[in-house]
Protein backbone atom coordinates (compact mmCIF):
# COMPACT_ATOMS: atom_id res chain seq x y z
CA UNK A 1 0.00 0.00 0.00
CA UNK A 2 2.79 2.43 0.46
CA UNK A 3 6.38 2.35 -1.39
CA UNK A 4 8.82 4.74 -0.67
CA UNK A 5 11.89 4.32 -3.46
CA UNK A 6 15.29 5.81 -2.88
CA UNK A 7 13.63 9.44 -1.26
CA UNK A 8 15.94 12.37 -1.08
CA UNK A 9 14.90 15.73 -0.07
CA UNK A 10 16.91 18.91 0.31
CA UNK A 11 15.78 21.92 1.99
CA UNK A 12 18.30 24.49 0.36
CA UNK A 13 21.59 22.89 0.88
CA UNK A 14 20.73 20.91 4.14
CA UNK A 15 19.61 17.37 2.96
CA UNK A 16 16.83 15.75 5.03
CA UNK A 17 16.28 12.42 3.09
CA UNK A 18 18.89 10.16 1.90
CA UNK A 19 17.86 7.20 -0.27
CA UNK A 20 14.91 6.28 1.83
CA UNK A 21 13.25 2.99 1.10
CA UNK A 22 10.83 1.02 2.67
CA UNK A 23 7.35 -0.65 1.95
CA UNK A 24 4.28 -0.41 4.01
CA UNK A 25 1.82 -3.66 3.17
CA UNK A 26 -1.78 -3.99 3.48
CA UNK A 27 -3.30 -3.78 6.86
CA UNK A 28 -0.13 -3.39 8.57
CA UNK A 29 0.23 -1.09 11.26
CA UNK A 30 3.94 0.08 11.23
CA UNK A 31 5.70 2.73 13.06
CA UNK A 32 8.49 5.18 11.92
CA UNK A 33 11.37 5.59 14.64
CA UNK A 34 13.86 8.33 14.88
CA UNK A 35 15.55 11.12 16.81
CA UNK A 36 14.77 14.77 16.28
CA UNK A 37 15.91 15.36 12.75
CA UNK A 38 16.01 12.04 11.39
CA UNK A 39 13.03 12.66 8.64
CA UNK A 40 10.12 11.33 9.70
CA UNK A 41 8.01 14.58 9.06
CA UNK A 42 9.71 15.02 6.15
CA UNK A 43 8.96 11.37 4.74
CA UNK A 44 5.49 11.74 5.99
CA UNK A 45 4.42 15.54 4.25
CA UNK A 46 6.08 13.71 1.18
CA UNK A 47 4.17 10.34 1.20
CA UNK A 48 0.89 12.56 1.88
CA UNK A 49 1.96 14.70 -0.91
CA UNK A 50 2.50 18.21 1.25
CA UNK A 51 5.42 18.38 -1.01
CA UNK A 52 7.56 16.60 -3.58
CA UNK A 53 10.54 14.70 -3.61
CA UNK A 54 14.14 16.01 -4.15
CA UNK A 55 14.58 12.58 -6.21
CA UNK A 56 12.61 9.30 -5.68
CA UNK A 57 9.40 8.11 -5.90
CA UNK A 58 6.53 7.06 -3.98
CA UNK A 59 3.84 4.91 -4.55
CA UNK A 60 0.18 4.58 -2.38
CA UNK A 61 -2.07 2.03 -3.35
CA UNK A 62 -0.23 1.81 -6.65
CA UNK A 63 -0.78 5.47 -7.90
CA UNK A 64 2.43 7.66 -8.11
CA UNK A 65 2.30 10.78 -5.47
CA UNK A 66 4.36 13.00 -8.60
CA UNK A 67 2.43 11.22 -11.64
CA UNK A 68 -1.51 11.64 -9.70
CA UNK A 69 -1.11 13.83 -6.21
CA UNK A 70 -4.70 14.60 -6.47
CA UNK A 71 -5.61 10.55 -6.77
CA UNK A 72 -3.28 9.84 -4.21
CA UNK A 73 -4.43 12.87 -1.28
CA UNK A 74 -8.05 10.72 -1.94
CA UNK A 75 -6.39 7.43 -0.52
CA UNK A 76 -4.59 9.60 2.38
CA UNK A 77 -6.06 10.28 5.67
CA UNK A 78 -3.16 12.70 7.30
CA UNK A 79 -2.39 13.90 10.80
CA UNK A 80 0.17 16.67 10.91
CA UNK A 81 1.83 16.57 14.66
CA UNK A 82 -0.48 19.68 15.42
CA UNK A 83 -3.47 18.40 14.33
CA UNK A 84 -5.39 21.58 11.91
CA UNK A 85 -8.11 22.41 14.36
CA UNK A 86 -10.60 25.37 13.81
CA UNK A 87 -10.66 26.13 18.16
CA UNK A 88 -14.42 27.67 17.74
CA UNK A 89 -16.27 25.01 15.66
CA UNK A 90 -17.98 22.32 16.84
CA UNK A 91 -16.33 18.67 16.49
CA UNK A 92 -19.63 18.09 14.17
CA UNK A 93 -19.58 21.34 12.40
CA UNK A 94 -15.46 20.37 12.10
CA UNK A 95 -16.01 17.04 10.56
CA UNK A 96 -18.30 17.94 8.41
CA UNK A 97 -16.20 20.45 6.55
CA UNK A 98 -13.32 18.35 6.54
CA UNK A 99 -15.58 15.74 5.27
CA UNK A 100 -16.62 18.41 2.62
CA UNK A 101 -13.16 19.27 1.82
CA UNK A 102 -12.56 15.56 0.88
CA UNK A 103 -15.51 15.50 -1.73
CA UNK A 104 -17.69 13.27 0.29
CA UNK A 105 -21.02 13.44 -1.07
CA UNK A 106 -23.77 15.52 0.43
CA UNK A 107 -26.47 12.29 0.53
CA UNK A 108 -23.45 10.48 2.61
CA UNK A 109 -22.34 12.83 5.04
CA UNK A 110 -24.14 11.98 8.41
CA UNK A 111 -23.11 8.03 7.79
CA UNK A 112 -19.64 9.23 7.73
CA UNK A 113 -20.23 11.44 10.75
CA UNK A 114 -22.00 9.10 12.59
CA UNK A 115 -19.62 6.55 11.43
CA UNK A 116 -16.56 8.44 12.89
CA UNK A 117 -17.65 9.53 16.01
CA UNK A 118 -18.53 6.17 16.84
CA UNK A 119 -14.89 4.85 15.58
CA UNK A 120 -13.14 7.66 17.68
CA UNK A 121 -15.06 7.59 20.52
CA UNK A 122 -16.19 11.10 19.64
CA UNK A 123 -20.33 10.68 19.74
CA UNK A 124 -20.42 12.46 23.40
CA UNK A 125 -18.71 14.84 22.72
CA UNK A 126 -20.27 15.72 19.12
CA UNK A 127 -21.42 19.43 20.26
CA UNK A 128 -18.64 20.97 21.96
CA UNK A 129 -16.26 23.42 20.77
CA UNK A 130 -12.85 22.04 19.61
CA UNK A 131 -11.35 24.49 22.16
CA UNK A 132 -13.20 23.35 25.16
CA UNK A 133 -12.07 19.85 24.54
CA UNK A 134 -8.98 18.18 26.67
CA UNK A 135 -5.93 17.20 24.59
CA UNK A 136 -6.87 13.51 24.30
CA UNK A 137 -9.76 14.26 22.80
CA UNK A 138 -8.37 17.09 20.17
CA UNK A 139 -6.43 14.42 19.27
CA UNK A 140 -9.19 11.95 18.59
CA UNK A 141 -10.75 14.59 16.39
CA UNK A 142 -7.77 14.96 14.34
CA UNK A 143 -7.58 11.54 13.63
CA UNK A 144 -11.45 11.61 12.88
CA UNK A 145 -10.66 14.10 10.36
CA UNK A 146 -8.26 11.78 8.45
CA UNK A 147 -10.83 8.58 8.52
CA UNK A 148 -13.84 10.98 7.60
CA UNK A 149 -13.50 9.98 3.26
CA UNK A 150 -12.72 6.26 4.93
CA UNK A 151 -9.38 6.16 3.08
CA UNK A 152 -7.34 2.87 2.52
CA UNK A 153 -4.00 5.13 3.88
CA UNK A 154 -3.75 6.66 7.43
CA UNK A 155 -0.70 8.58 8.41
CA UNK A 156 -0.15 10.08 11.64
CA UNK A 157 3.09 12.39 12.62
CA UNK A 158 3.17 11.94 16.21
CA UNK A 159 -0.46 11.37 17.30
CA UNK A 160 0.88 10.48 21.04
CA UNK A 161 2.78 13.66 21.54
CA UNK A 162 1.79 16.37 24.65
CA UNK A 163 -1.21 13.08 25.88
CA UNK A 164 -1.07 12.06 29.58
CA UNK A 165 -0.69 8.45 30.07
CA UNK A 166 -4.65 7.58 30.02
CA UNK A 167 -4.64 9.19 26.62
CA UNK A 168 -1.49 7.60 25.37
CA UNK A 169 -3.83 4.14 25.89
CA UNK A 170 -6.65 5.34 24.54
CA UNK A 171 -5.07 6.47 21.09
CA UNK A 172 -3.45 3.59 21.01
CA UNK A 173 -6.23 1.74 21.46
CA UNK A 174 -7.64 3.60 18.74
CA UNK A 175 -4.87 3.01 16.43
CA UNK A 176 -4.93 -0.93 16.83
CA UNK A 177 -8.81 -0.86 15.73
CA UNK A 178 -7.53 1.07 12.58
CA UNK A 179 -6.18 -2.19 11.09
CA UNK A 180 -9.52 -3.92 10.51
CA UNK A 181 -10.12 -1.27 7.04
CA UNK A 182 -6.93 0.93 6.99
CA UNK A 183 -2.94 0.22 6.76
CA UNK A 184 -1.51 2.66 9.49
CA UNK A 185 1.57 4.29 9.30
CA UNK A 186 3.07 7.10 11.86
CA UNK A 187 5.63 8.22 13.98
CA UNK A 188 6.28 8.44 17.61
CA UNK A 189 9.09 8.85 19.77
CA UNK A 190 7.70 6.72 22.58
CA UNK A 191 9.06 3.68 21.96
CA UNK A 192 7.82 1.35 24.54
CA UNK A 193 3.66 2.54 23.07
CA UNK A 194 4.82 2.16 19.36
CA UNK A 195 6.72 -1.55 19.86
CA UNK A 196 2.86 -2.10 21.42
CA UNK A 197 1.15 -0.92 18.59
CA UNK A 198 3.35 -1.95 15.41
CA UNK A 199 3.33 -4.86 13.29
CA UNK A 200 7.13 -3.69 12.47
CA UNK A 201 9.09 -0.66 13.45
CA UNK A 202 11.19 1.34 10.67
CA UNK A 203 14.38 3.10 11.98
CA UNK A 204 15.54 5.62 10.26
CA UNK A 205 18.58 8.27 11.40
CA UNK A 206 19.94 10.91 9.05
CA UNK A 207 17.17 10.15 6.37
CA UNK A 208 17.64 6.72 5.84
CA UNK A 209 16.83 3.52 6.95
CA UNK A 210 19.13 1.52 9.62
CA UNK A 211 16.82 -1.16 10.61
CA UNK A 212 13.52 -2.42 10.67
CA UNK A 213 11.29 -5.40 11.47
CA UNK A 214 9.51 -6.16 15.10
CA UNK A 215 10.71 -5.76 18.13
CA UNK A 216 12.11 -9.85 18.99
CA UNK A 217 13.77 -9.05 15.05
CA UNK A 218 15.60 -6.09 15.85
CA UNK A 219 16.97 -7.56 19.00
CA UNK A 220 18.23 -10.33 17.11
CA UNK A 221 19.68 -7.77 14.72
CA UNK A 222 21.96 -5.97 17.78
CA UNK A 223 24.83 -7.70 18.65
CA UNK A 224 25.58 -6.31 22.34
CA UNK A 225 25.01 -9.69 24.68
CA UNK A 226 22.07 -10.10 26.68
CA UNK A 227 21.47 -11.30 30.24
CA UNK A 228 19.16 -13.57 31.46
CA UNK A 229 18.33 -14.30 34.89
CA UNK A 230 17.98 -18.50 36.73
CA UNK A 231 16.35 -19.12 39.65
CA UNK A 232 16.71 -23.04 40.12
CA UNK A 233 16.23 -25.57 43.34
CA UNK A 234 19.17 -28.35 43.43
CA UNK A 235 22.48 -28.98 44.38
CA UNK A 236 25.28 -26.44 43.16
CA UNK A 237 27.06 -29.53 41.24
CA UNK A 238 23.80 -30.22 39.55
CA UNK A 239 23.69 -26.66 38.54
CA UNK A 240 27.33 -26.93 37.30
CA UNK A 241 26.31 -29.48 35.18
CA UNK A 242 23.24 -27.73 33.32
CA UNK A 243 25.34 -24.63 32.79
CA UNK A 244 28.52 -26.89 31.05
CA UNK A 245 25.71 -28.16 28.45
CA UNK A 246 24.86 -24.44 27.21
CA UNK A 247 27.88 -23.21 24.87
CA UNK A 248 27.51 -19.74 24.81
CA UNK A 249 26.62 -18.70 28.59
CA UNK A 250 29.05 -16.86 30.60
CA UNK A 251 28.17 -16.39 34.19
CA UNK A 252 27.66 -12.60 36.02
CA UNK A 253 27.11 -13.45 39.37
CA UNK A 254 25.16 -16.43 41.44
CA UNK A 255 23.63 -16.20 45.17
CA UNK A 256 23.04 -18.97 47.21
CA UNK A 257 19.51 -18.38 48.69
CA UNK A 258 16.93 -20.18 51.47
CA UNK A 259 15.74 -24.00 50.80
CA UNK A 260 18.67 -24.59 48.40
CA UNK A 261 17.82 -22.31 45.15
CA UNK A 262 20.18 -20.29 43.34
CA UNK A 263 20.06 -16.88 41.32
CA UNK A 264 22.66 -17.20 38.66
CA UNK A 265 22.65 -14.06 36.35
CA UNK A 266 24.17 -15.03 32.92
CA UNK A 267 24.94 -13.03 29.34
CA UNK A 268 24.36 -14.61 25.89
CA UNK A 269 24.79 -13.63 22.42
CA UNK A 270 21.62 -14.86 21.34
CA UNK A 271 18.35 -16.20 23.26
CA UNK A 272 19.51 -19.15 24.98
CA UNK A 273 16.47 -19.80 27.03
CA UNK A 274 14.85 -22.80 25.45
CA UNK A 275 18.25 -24.58 25.60
CA UNK A 276 18.97 -23.61 29.38
CA UNK A 277 15.94 -24.75 30.53
CA UNK A 278 16.15 -28.01 28.60
CA UNK A 279 19.45 -28.26 30.22
CA UNK A 280 18.40 -27.39 34.13
CA UNK A 281 15.99 -30.13 33.62
CA UNK A 282 17.77 -33.06 32.64
CA UNK A 283 20.38 -32.14 35.42
CA UNK A 284 17.88 -32.40 37.69
CA UNK A 285 17.15 -29.30 38.82
CA UNK A 286 13.63 -27.67 39.54
CA UNK A 287 13.03 -24.83 37.41
CA UNK A 288 11.29 -21.67 39.41
CA UNK A 289 12.21 -18.71 36.84
CA UNK A 290 14.33 -18.34 33.63
CA UNK A 291 13.50 -14.48 32.30
CA UNK A 292 15.61 -12.12 29.83
CA UNK A 293 16.65 -8.95 31.45
CA UNK A 294 16.34 -7.11 27.92
CA UNK A 295 17.98 -3.63 27.60
CA UNK A 296 15.47 -0.66 27.34
CA UNK A 297 13.95 0.10 23.95
CA UNK A 298 15.80 3.33 24.10
CA UNK A 299 19.35 1.60 24.94
CA UNK A 300 18.13 -0.76 21.82
CA UNK A 301 17.52 1.73 19.12
CA UNK A 302 20.92 3.47 20.43
CA UNK A 303 22.99 0.24 19.79
CA UNK A 304 21.27 0.11 16.31
CA UNK A 305 22.55 3.58 15.27
CA UNK A 306 25.50 2.83 16.45
CA UNK A 307 26.08 -0.05 14.95
CA UNK A 308 26.22 2.14 12.07
CA UNK A 309 27.48 5.80 11.97
CA UNK A 310 27.84 6.33 8.36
Amino acid sequence: MIRSDNLTKFYGTNQALHGLSFRVRRGEIVGLVGKNGAGKSTALKILSGQMLPSAGEVFIDGISVSVDPRAVRARIGYLPEVAPLYREMTVEGYLKFAARLRNVEAGALAAHIEEVTKQTGLSDVIGERLGHLSKGYQQRVGIAQALVHQPPVILLDEPMAGLDPLQIVQIRDLIVSLRKRHTVLFSSHILSEITQVCDRVILIDKGKVRAEGAEAELRRQATRPRQLSLLVRGSEKNLNDALRNVPGLREVSRAKQQQGQWRVRLTVQEDAREKLSKACLEAGLGLLELRGEHDGLEDLFLELLEADPS
